[in-house]
């Protein structure tokens, strides 16, 4: 592996489904085990994949409108948390490369962080389970502050707990919903393109996979 460049920002801060992991297909499976449970219509992962992004009660109602549904996410939520919970990491995988490049920007002497809205909990084990979590210093979960992204609280929340600030730091995430936090927290956002949420990112500043990230960074 070539030798890292020094990067000007060296605080990373990380989305994490449709960024690190491809979550989707166990979301999708808890959504369809919920509705098994209510005999409502099942839904595909590629519509879930969309879905995805806004947080999980958003998510959930999202996945109820869609097949009509008269419940509301309010009250099928904990029902939806325990399938989740259950099964957060029997088909999530992690992205290529993902491993390696967050291992070399540790040992360059970058500090990590992850900002998402998936729930703390989860999020947690997820990233124990892959053993991601061995590079973070910083890790917020959609329930962990009153706001959750695209306000800029939570991305400031990640900066400061690693010791930095914003002209620092840098946000690498997948969706519009990333950029539009990046933006109004002032940072620099790289997406790299993953088919998660509902609205395309118009990003000045993508990579095609993960891979590319060093090589972006060093442009900054």
């Amino acid at each position: 592996m070539a030798p890292l460049a020094p990067f000007g920002r060296y605080i990373l801060v990380f989305d994490l489904d449709g960024t690190l992991i491809d979550s989707a297909p166990d979301i999708a499976a808890a959504v369809n085990a919920l509705f098994g449970e209510l005999s409502l219509p099942q839904v595909a992962v590629d519509l879930v994949r969309r879905w995805i992004g806004d947080g999980a009660p958003k998510l959930l109602e999202r996945a109820l409108a869609h097949v009509g549904a008269r419940q509301t996410s309010a009250e099928l939520f904990e029902r939806f948390s325990i399938h989740y919970g259950e099964n957060v990491v029997k088909l999530t995988t992690v992205y290529p490369d993902v491993p390696e490049t967050l291992a070399a920007l540790s040992d360059a002497g970058c500090r990590l962080g992850v900002c998402t809205n998936k729930p703390f909990k989860p999020t947690l084990a997820v990233l124990e389970a892959f053993g991601l979590h061995r590079h973070l210093g910083a890790i917020i979960g959609g329930d962990s502050l009153p706001q959750r992204k695209p306000q800029p609280e939570p991305l400031w929340e990640v900066i400061r707990r690693l010791g930095g600030e914003p002209p620092q730091a840098v946000l690498v995430g997948d969706s519009a919903v990333d950029l539009a936090c990046a933006e109004a927290a002032g940072v620099p956002a790289i997406i790299i393109p993953s088919g998660y949420g509902m609205v395309a990112p118009e990003a000045p500043i993508t990579a095609a996979r993960f891979a590319e990230l060093r090589d972006v960074l060093a442009r900054l």
